[in-house]
């Protein structure tokens, strides 16, 4: 039998924040094995969402 200790991270946004390591938006971020706290900011939701509209706008456009 093999006994393995998991440690799981979890970042969570400030209010009005939302998490990115500029690929992934989130509010809650689990971290993967690998991946480091250093990674990861905050924008604000303001930011967030304009971002999304930006990206909308391009896939309309391309579409």
């Amino acid at each position: 039998m093999i006994l393995s200790t998991i440690e799981l991270r979890k970042l969570e946004a400030s209010d009005g924040m939302t998490l990115t390591d500029g690929e992934a938006y989130g509010k809650e971020i689990y971290l993967g094995k690998n991946d480091s706290p250093d990674n990861w900011y905050e924008i604000t939701d303001e930011e967030y969402k304009t971002i999304v509209a930006e990206q909308e706008a391009g896939e309309k456009n391309d579409g």
